[in-house]
């Protein structure tokens, strides 16, 4: 299919899933278990039903806002993801981010990434950046100096990563590390892909370059995962807090107690998520928590939400239930493994295209105005 006639994310995804070989893609569609905190995070959108309306004057309508005081024109900003980079020729989250500039939505940086942060803030401008709370609390202070540095105008402390959980897809395939490591199998599915290998395995060296000289020892996967930091509490996320200037979102919070200690500890915003159903399986879904947690927060700051959002009428429910705005992870993975710089633009161009027409049917002129009124 031409990048012309995408219609929505699950043609990007069916794009992605021909381009990718299949490890990379089991890894960014995949998820943890039996994958059924994915599959509801996506499915439980469908519990909530517009409410059509007809003669409002929706002749002039809106999408633009803020999120933590971050001007976006539409109500999403791009979700951190680990090693994306390899999805488009080893240095695709410049790529994303270019698109995400263009189109005028924060982008944010994983510490997990293949571009490192100075290198996609040159290219890119000021971005977001998230990174885990690490045992070295030296690599932690490193990152928010390089962060300041950066000009990022706002940190994303991840806090449901204090250890790695199980992709079967990638156990069954017999996948132990990313990038995989070469196997008969694995030789296999990437001779069937000729594209994705000219363009990455021969191209910019896959590696975490976040890391790469500024740890003792090799940056390699299992040496950065032993560095998260199990025994983190909230005390770490207030003494975190104390070192960074600027707005700080807590990611990762599916429990409306947690809501509340997040904003204690002195985040800015949250973003209700389940880390897109990759740790804990059988959880609920993000969109049916978010109700909840608005409950327990009373106001007390921003949140957002990520998990299962794959078009702009899911968006627009997140946002009718209180959330300020979305994460798109898989979505924007897809667009990106798809067609590189310009799926990522078509991604983001189908999400306001979607959420313009829902906001005239149901007669909402302004996203900021958006409300239980707008859902039956």
């Amino acid at each position: 299919m031409k990048l012309e006639n995408m219609g929505n994310v699950a043609d990007l995804r069916e794009v992605a899933r021909r381009r990718l070989p299949r490890p990379v893609f089991d890894f960014i569609d995949g998820a943890a278990f039996a994958e059924k905190t994915l599959r509801a995070n996506t499915a439980d959108f469908g519990n909530h039903k517009f409410r059509q309306r007809v003669m409002v004057d929706v002749s002039s309508r809106s999408f633009a806002t803020t999120i933590v005081g971050q001007p976006s024109v539409m109500p999403v900003a791009i979700s951190p993801t680990g090693l994306s980079g390899m999805l488009w020729g080893g240095g695709a989250e410049v790529l994303a981010a270019r698109a995400a500039r263009k189109a005028g939505v924060p982008f944010t940086l994983g510490m997990m990434s293949v571009c490192s942060l100075e290198e996609v803030s040159a290219a890119a401008g000021p971005i977001w950046f998230q990174f885990c709370m690490l045992k070295d609390r030296g690599l932690v202070k490193l990152f928010v100096e390089r962060a300041k540095a950066a000009q990022s105008p706002v940190l994303v402390l991840t806090v449901t990563w204090p250890m790695s959980s199980r992709n079967n897809r990638l156990v069954r395939a017999g996948v132990t590390a990313l990038p995989p490591r070469m196997s008969a199998r694995t030789l296999l599915d990437f001779a069937l892909r000729p594209g994705w290998v000219s363009r990455t395995l021969l191209g910019k060296p896959i590696a975490f370059n976040n890391f790469v000289g500024h740890m003792r020892g090799p940056a390699d996967i299992g040496s950065i995962v032993a560095q998260l930091d199990n025994s983190a509490t909230w005390k770490d996320v207030e003494w975190l807090r104390s070192l960074w200037p600027h707005k700080l979102i807590v990611k990762g919070i599916g429990d409306p107690e947690d809501a509340r200690l997040a904003f204690d500890s002195g985040a800015d915003a949250i973003s209700v998520s389940n880390h897109g159903g990759n740790q804990i399986d059988d959880a609920p879904s993000s969109i049916s928590l978010l109700p909840l947690i608005m409950d327990a927060v009373g106001g007390r700051g921003e949140v957002l939400l990520d998990g299962g959002v794959r078009s702009g009428q899911d968006v627009l429910k997140a946002l009718a239930l209180g959330a300020r705005a979305c994460l798109l992870g898989r979505a924007h993975l897809y667009g990106l493994a798809a067609y590189g710089e310009a799926g990522v633009a078509k991604m983001l161009e189908i999400f306001a295209k979607e959420m313009d027409v829902t906001m005239a049917l149901t007669g909402l002129r302004d996203v900021r105005d958006a409300s239980r009124a707008i859902l039956w």
